[in-house]
C-alpha cells in the first residue's frame, strides 16, 4: 500500500473527532437525529480546519445502511466506500476545474436519476467560489428546488465572493480557526502514536506556525517525523525534537529574538537592532517571516498593555486570565515576560511601535533586499520619540500658567512673542506706578496693554500691535492710526467698547480712549499702498485695505493687476 501523508492518515471520521469545530458538528448532529435535513449546506472557513472533512462525515451520515444516523458505523458498505472515495453516489467536485456552465449542466442532468445504490445523492463540491457566475444562474433553480434524495454540500474559503442567490438557497456554517492548545493536544496525539519523540515547547511552535490551521500542523509535523525517522518496526526514535531543533529545521527564527529585539527598541538601541538581525542573516533565517512574528509580537504586548488596564478599572470586566485565553494563545511563562516588557510603556507609544512596524512589514514582504527594509524599520522603532499622553501635557501646561500667575504679581513679564503670550494666564496684577512721563516707560507699558488685549482678543491685540499710542494714561489714552483699515476696525463701536473695557481692567481705572488717524505710515507699507492706488483705481478702498493687509501678514508685493470685464 502506497503511503499516506499524515493529513490523510489521521483524517477525522466522525463528529466528535473533528477539532476546533463543536458549534457546527452539534448542530449536524441534531439536525440528522431530528431528521431536519436541509438539501444544501455551505460550509466557509480559512484551510485545513475540517470543511471538507465534515461534508465527508455528513455524507456517511446520510447514508449510513443503518442510517441516517448522527454516528456512521464505518462498517458498512456505504461508509467504506465514502471513506475510500468511491462511492458512486456521492460526488466530490473541484469547483477550480469544473466552473463553467457546461459542467453545471451536467450536473442538473444527472441530479434527475435516482441514486444507484444509495439513500441519497450527495454532491460536495469544493472551492465552489471558482464557479462562473452563468453557471451559478444556472444552478440556481436546481440549488432551490432539488429531488429529494438529493444534496449540496459546498465548501469554501472565499464566502464572499459567492452571490447572494446562492448564499441564501443554503444553510451556512462557518468553521473557526482552530486554537493553538486543541492543535496542540492533537499533534502530540499523533506524534505519540507515530512513534515520534518531541518537546511541549517544540509543539507549541509547531501550532504557531499552524495558524489556526490544523491540515498545516500536521504537515509540518510530518515534516519533522521525516527528520527523525523513526524505524519502520514502530519503536520511537532516539532523536528528542525540541524547540531549538525544530528551529533549525523549519528556518524559522527563536521566540527569544523576538524579546530581545522589543527589548532593544523600549531601551532605544538601535545598534543592538541591527546586530540582532545580522546574527538571523549569518542563521540563515527567514526574514520576512520575523517581521510578521515582530509585528505580532508588538500586538501581543499591546493587548498584555490593555488587559492591565482593563483589570485597573473599577467595576469589572472578564477576569484577566479569561480575557488572555480569548486573546493570545501563549503559555503562561511566555504572558508574564510580556507583563515585564510593558510595565513602563504606555498604550500610546506600543500603538507606535506596533503601527511602525506592521508598516515596515509591508515593505519588508516587497523590498528585493529584506534585511535593509527589516533594519530601517527596526531603527525607525528605536529612533522615535516616546509618545506623552495628551492628560500629561495638559497637567503641565496648567502648572506653567498657576507658576506664571503667581509670578506675575512680584516681578512684569518681559517682552514676549504672540506664542509666548497665549499660554499665560488670562488676567493681570500687576501694579503700574503712578506717573508715566518717560519715552521708554510709555512705550513699555504700551507693549504690556498690548499683550494684554492678545490674550482675551487676538484680533484686536493683532490691530493694536500695528498702532502707536499718543497719550497714555492716567490721562486719556489716545491711539494714532497710519493706516485706514486699522482705523476702521478700531472705530467700530463694538470693538471700541472692547478697548475701553480692555484699559478699564488693565490700568485698574476707568480709561476715556480715543482713536486718531495720524500721517505717518511705514515707509514700506506706504509704498505698496501707492503702488495699489496707482495700479488699481477700479477697486474700492475697503478693498485696497483688505489686500494691503494680505500682503503685510503674507510678506507680498503686486506684481500687476487684472481687470476682468464681466
Amino acid at each position: 500500500m502506497s503511503y499516506l501523508v499524515l493529513a490523510r492518515k489521521w483524517r477525522p471520521q466522525r463528529f466528535e473527532d473533528i477539532v476546533g469545530q463543536s458549534h457546527i458538528t452539534r448542530v449536524l448532529r441534531n439536525a440528522i437525529s431530528a431528521g431536519r435535513i436541509a438539501h444544501a449546506y455551505l460550509f466557509t472557513g480559512v484551510r485545513g480546519v475540517g470543511k471538507t472533512t465534515a461534508a465527508r462525515i455528513l455524507a456517511k451520515a446520510l447514508n449510513c445502511e443503518t442510517g441516517p444516523t448522527a454516528d456512521p458505523c464505518d462498517q458498512c458498505g456505504q461508509c467504506v466506500e465514502i471513506m475510500g472515495g468511491s462511492s458512486i453516489d456521492v460526488y466530490e467536485i473541484d469547483g477550480a476545474s469544473n466552473r463553467g456552465i457546461d459542467e453545471v449542466r451536467q450536473i442538473i442532468e444527472n441530479v434527475r436519476y435516482q441514486p444507484a445504490k444509495s439513500r441519497f445523492k450527495i454532491y460536495i463540491i469544493d472551492e465552489v467560489h471558482q464557479v462562473t457566475k452563468d453557471a451559478f444562474n444556472a444552478l440556481l433553480k436546481t440549488l432551490e428546488e432539488p429531488p429529494p434524495f438529493v444534496k449540496f454540500i459546498l465548501a469554501t474559503t472565499e464566502p464572499h465572493r459567492l452571490p447572494e442567490t446562492i448564499l441564501s438557497r443554503c444553510q451556512r456554517f462557518d468553521f473557526r480557526r482552530i486554537p493553538a492548545r486543541e492543535i496542540i493536544q492533537r499533534l502530540s496525539e499523533i506524534a505519540e502514536k507515530e512513534g515520534l519523540r518531541i518537546t511541549e515547547g517544540a509543539l507549541l511552535l509547531l501550532a504557531r506556525e499552524a495558524e489556526g490551521s490544523m491540515r498545516d500542523g500536521q504537515s509540518l509535523l510530518e515534516q519533522i517525523l521525516s527528520y527523525a525517522a523513526p524505524s519502520a518496526e514502530g519503536e520511537k526514535t532516539k532523536v528528542l525534537i525540541d524547540e531549538i531543533l525544530l528551529q533549525d529545521i523549519l528556518g524559522i527564527a527563536e521566540r527569544k529574538t523576538l524579546y530581545d529585539l522589543s527589548a532593544a527598541v523600549i531601551r532605544g538601541d538601535a545598534r543592538r537592532c541591527v546586530e540582532i538581525v545580522g546574527d538571523v542573516m549569518t542563521q540563515g533565517r527567514d526574514l520576512p517571516r520575523l517581521s510578521r512574528d515582530l509585528v505580532e509580537h508588538f500586538r501581543n504586548l499591546l493587548v498584555v498593555r490593555l488587559a492591565q488596564d482593563g483589570k485597573r478599572e473599577p467595576g469589572g470586566s472578564k477576569p484577566q486570565s479569561s480575557l488572555f485565553g480569548l486573546l493570545l494563545d501563549l503559555p503562561d511563562q511566555e504572558i508574564e515576560d510580556l507583563r515585564r516588557q510593558v510595565a513602563e510603556l504606555s498604550v500610546d507609544t506600543l500603538m507606535d511601535f506596533f503601527c511602525f512596524m506592521a508598516e515596515g512589514d509591508e515593505g519588508v514582504s516587497h523590498s528585493p533586499y529584506p534585511r535593509f527594509a527589516l533594519e530601517t524599520a527596526l531603527v525607525r522603532l528605536a529612533t522615535v520619540p516616546k509618545a506623552v499622553p495628551i492628560s500629561h501635557i495638559l497637567d503641565r501646561l496648567e502648572k506653567m500658567e498657576r507658576k506664571l500667575s503667581r509670578g506675575a504679581s512680584s516681578t512684569p513679564p518681559p517682552q514676549r512673542r504672540e506664542d509666548d503670550v497665549a499660554i499665560e494666564g488670562p488676567e493681570r496684577e500687576a501694579s503700574l506706578p503712578d506717573s508715566i512721563g518717560e519715552e521708554n516707560d510709555r512705550e513699555e507699558v504700551w507693549k504690556k496693554f498690548v499683550a494684554f488685549v492678545m490674550r482675551e482678543k487676538k484680533v484686536l491685540g493683532s490691530h493694536l500691535a500695528q498702532v502707536r499710542p499718543l497719550e497714555m494714561p492716567p490721562g486719556p489714552l489716545k491711539i494714532g492710526v497710519g493706516e485706514r483699515y486699522h482705523l476702521s476696525y478700531l472705530q467700530d463701536a463694538e470693538n471700541l467698547s472692547s478697548l475701553r473695557e480692555f484699559a478699564r481692567r488693565f490700568f485698574s481705572r476707568e480709561v476715556v480712549v480715543g482713536v486718531t488717524p495720524v500721517g505717518s505710515r511705514k515707509p514700506e507699507v506706504q509704498e505698496e499702498a501707492n503702488e495699489i492706488g496707482n495700479a488699481s483705481r477700479p477697486i474700492n478702498d475697503a478693498g485696497k485695505d483688505i489686500v494691503k493687509e494680505t500682503l503685510r501678514i503674507f510678506g507680498g508685493s503686486v506684481k500687476g493687476i487684472k481687470n476682468e470685464s464681466r
